[in-house]
């Protein structure tokens, strides 16, 4: 807040403006590329204890090479909203649920430029927020369904990185995971293998979902 003179900025209650088009490529390019860097990476550090600005963080990184003045400004937003929930963070009770469950979602096609996705997913342990991820992939799914079902698969591998983690820790879980999804198509076909001979476009490795 000191370096970008911020520190009497106006206060702000969401980190994004819905309205905003950051893919339009006509706005004025912004001159000072380091600055626009430099505050992204502390940002991007942020993160790790603010999840409720890694979707916008995440959005505003993939323009670094040559940002434009709307993504400065978008920012700048970010820093106000910091700003009026500066007390805002994680918290994590001594006794909580040891039961681990996930919860996923993605945007379809949602850059149109490009028509990739955005993946995104929660984990937590009993009521307490232990893992998030927001990222744009490399692929383009045909569906939403196809994109929701990808979600479920980088969830899976995460909450199996978990168990992994806490078995090492000498601690066991006496349930099971719940994966939550809020697409009909993509539950149906995680819980019904003999969908998956309609869905060969898909990835094998995305198959790791199925129920057992």
């Amino acid at each position: 807040m000191h370096d970008t003179r911020l520190l009497a900025t106006k206060l702000v209650s969401t980190p994004y403006d819905l309205s905003l088009k950051l893919h339009y490529i006509e706005f004025d390019i912004f001159q000072d590329i380091t600055q626009y860097r430099r505050l992204i990476r502390r940002l991007i550090y942020l993160t790790t204890t603010r999840p409720d600005i890694a979707f916008v963080v995440q959005q505003l990184s993939q323009h670094v090479s040559q940002p434009r003045v709307v993504h400065y400004r978008a920012a700048i937003r970010i820093l106000q909203y910091v700003k009026s929930f500066s007390a805002k963070g994680l918290f994590y009770e001594h006794k909580t649920d040891l039961s681990l469950s996930g919860f996923a979602d993605s945007d379809w096609a949602s850059c149109p430029t490009t028509r990739q996705y955005v993946t995104g997913y929660t984990i937590f342990l009993g009521s307490s927020l232990v893992s998030w991820k927001s990222k744009k992939q490399s692929t383009v799914s045909r569906s939403s369904c196809e994109a929701e079902y990808r979600t479920l698969a980088a969830l899976t591998y995460e909450v199996q990185w978990l168990h992994t983690l806490f078995t090492e820790l000498n601690i066991k879980f006496h349930k099971p995971t719940s994966l939550y999804c809020d697409n009909r198509s993509a539950v149906y076909l995680a819980h019904n293998p003999t969908f998956h001979e309609c869905t060969k476009h898909i990835e094998i490795d995305s198959h790791l979902i199925v129920r057992k």
